[in-house]
């Protein structure tokens, strides 16, 4: 899918008709509309997203309206139309600037209580890790300490045994 004059512009440059994407050679120049990759393009259009502006404005699925509350019982953003219906009808809402304040001040609370279990994570591991490492010491330790009491045991036994014969 390319637009009309990506499209004829790249044929312009050949003898031959050839899709830019494939190379594949097409017998003749006639083009036809993709229908609904035109429908979505104008779909997009209408979104009137605007980066420059600080910022796109998020809208309603259903309406295209602005979201401007947040429905305090489905934990989500919706419309001053969405907010009259029946759906909604029983919830609780809120401008969306003070569930902000509201959930960011729960955020904050929650990232304080992860960061301090995360410290102490950290720190018994840390500990853990010392630990492991003096048991490796000691394991060695005696080890060698085995070995030398076996050696000098089995010299003994050879020694006695040499002098029984």
């Amino acid at each position: 899918n390319f637009c009309r004059s990506c499209i004829t512009g790249c044929w312009g440059q050949g003898q031959r008709n050839l899709c830019p994407e494939c190379r594949q050679e097409f017998p003749d120049r006639k083009l036809t509309v993709n229908r609904n990759l035109a429908s979505l393009a104008e779909k997009a259009r209408k979104l009137n997203l605007n980066p420059g502006e600080g910022g796109s404005k998020l809208h309603c699925e259903e309406h295209q309206e602005e979201l401007k509350l947040f429905c305090e019982t489905d934990k989500k953003l919706i419309c001053y139309i969405c907010r009259d219906a029946r759906k909604h009808k029983t919830h609780n809402f809120m401008p969306i600037k003070e569930a902000v304040e509201i959930y960011k001040d729960q955020v904050k609370s929650a990232l304080e209580s992860l960061s301090e279990k995360k410290s102490m994570f950290l720190e018994t591991e840390l500990k853990q890790i010392r630990k492991i490492s003096e048991l490796k010491e000691q394991s060695s330790s005696l080890h060698t300490h085995i070995t030398s009491e076996f050696n000098k045991m089995h010299q003994i036994l050879s020694e006695k045994e040499q002098r029984l014969l």
